[in-house]
């Protein structure tokens, strides 16, 4: 395997053979037609990245010590963003991703020559990279080596009873309101939600803050947050506790 030192100097030696940006769009065009994509059953709401202008999918696997990494995007522009990024990391140990400077980007001038939100996006793009290689270097080393589903998913109950409708004192959890929480081998969350009513005054917020509290969670890769209203809520839903502080009981 190359090193990321190595990886980087083939991106800037391949850009420095054009003088001008739309010489160099055309490259990061042709780079996204070889971009190694992501299977089609994984291009789900757990491995989109959030804050990209276009749909972003990205995905990796741990083998033999590297992280491997696959995507696709419904922009072709960005979809050579991306390839250049799995360039200079794919194939590259957890510690070499998270301490990667990714100096490289400002070297080839793209950041300087995206619009702001693509460039934004390129930010995200890279978190995600990095919180992929922090959870694959908790999964199989210290200090996170025990690390499971199953722990992650009670860690997500325990931060969600601390998020609370302002006008109801009892927490999300006990309420009633949290239908389903799913935690992927990758330690990706999707969390299936409801509201007292689709009228709660909270209904842009409170998600927001659910979705911020199973994300706080060391070695959670990223959350999806599912606003549903079928099933209804209903008082039954709520725990024994959440009836007691009512006076429901």
């Amino acid at each position: 395997m190359n090193t990321y030192k190595q990886n980087t100097e083939s991106i800037i030696s391949d850009f420095s053979l054009f003088e001008d940006w739309m010489d160099k769009y055309n490259f990061i065009i042709e780079l996204g037609k070889s971009l190694p994509l992501i299977e089609e059953r994984l291009k789900t709401d757990n491995y989109l990245i959030n804050g990209c202008q276009s749909q972003v999918w990205l995905f990796a696997e741990y083998k033999e010590g590297a992280v491997i990494f696959t995507a696709d995007s419904d922009a072709i522009i960005t979809k050579g963003i991306v390839n250049i990024l799995i360039r200079a990391l794919s194939g590259l140990n957890p510690s070499e991703i998270i301490e990667a400077d990714m100096s490289f980007v400002d070297e080839i001038g793209l950041r300087e020559h995206l619009s702001p939100t693509r460039s934004n996006g390129l930010t995200a793009m890279i978190k995600q990279m990095k919180l992929y290689a922090l959870v694959y270097k908790a999964k199989y080393g210290n200090p996170l080596e025990n690390m499971t589903k199953e722990t992650i998913h009670a860690q997500i109950i325990e931060n969600l009873r601390n998020v609370y409708d302002p006008e109801i004192p009892v927490n999300v959890y006990d309420l009633g309101l949290i239908y389903n929480i799913t935690v992927t081998d990758d330690f990706a969350v999707a969390i299936q939600m409801t509201l007292t009513s689709p009228n709660c005054p909270v209904a842009e917020t409170l998600p927001i803050n659910v979705r911020d509290a199973a994300a706080s969670i060391r070695g959670v890769i990223s959350v999806y947050v599912d606003l549903v209203f079928e099933p209804e809520w209903h008082q039954d839903l709520m725990t024994e506790a959440a009836k007691l502080e009512l006076g429901l009981l």
